[in-house]
């Protein structure tokens, strides 16, 4: 299998790890309300995000959300690191123009299960590379 993270860059990477370490931040049941602490985590998110060049803005080949809005968690880990940042990259823009669209994925837990996704391959990777 080839290794998607070695393929992308040492500094990508290092903006990959810092993302998925963020999870605990994004867990739903703490954003019942979106307070200044909450809009802080976000905006730091967005910030990584956008420094470290993650955005793939080729969003619209994708099914964007298919079954990702949906209970079934499993949907989640099929995805490949580069589903993961289309997806992210249409939360975020899209939270440009529709206020709280961040913070809706948060509460419906996909940014949570995409950042867990996200440190999956990230790990599993790391242990490829061993």
């Amino acid at each position: 299998m080839e290794d998607i993270l070695q393929n992308i860059g040492n500094y990508k990477l290092q903006g990959i790890k810092l993302l998925a370490e963020q999870k605990r931040n994004f867990v739903p049941f703490n954003f019942n309300v979106i307070g200044n602490k909450e809009k802080l985590m976000m905006e730091g998110f967005i910030h990584t995000f956008c420094e470290y060049q993650l955005a793939d803005n080729n969003y619209m080949q994708i099914e964007l959300h298919k079954n990702l809005n949906t209970v079934d968690v499993l949907a989640y880990y099929d995805l490949s690191l580069e589903d993961i940042l289309k997806h992210l990259t249409h939360i975020i823009w899209t939270d440009k123009v529709v206020p709280n669209y961040f913070a809706t994925r948060v509460k419906d837990s996909s940014i949570y299960h995409l950042l867990n996704r996200m440190e999956k391959i990230s790990f599993d990777s790391s242990q490829e590379s061993n």
